[in-house]
């Protein structure tokens, strides 16, 4: 049985590849408001309307937070 980390971490990869279209969108005039992108790519208003304002990703900011990647851990520890 896979391990449940791999399924999670396949939705926020989806999650954030429709953020990043969605953002893409606006940034080109293609969508004329974050309320419709948001509808359209599924995603809720309010973390596509943080995004837009700069805010960077969860997992960006984790990241940078840890000096070892969840791979690096995993090595080490066995």
């Amino acid at each position: 049985m896979p391990p449940i980390h791999s399924q999670s971490s396949q939705k926020l990869t989806n999650q954030e590849s429709k953020i990043l279209l969605a953002l893409s969108d606006l940034q080109n005039n293609h969508v004329k408001s974050i309320h419709t992108a948001a509808k359209l790519y599924n995603i809720l208003y309010r973390t596509l309307a943080t995004r837009a304002n700069g805010r960077a990703a969860y997992i960006d900011k984790y990241l940078s937070d840890h000096k070892l990647i969840q791979l690096e851990e995993n090595l080490l520890a066995e």
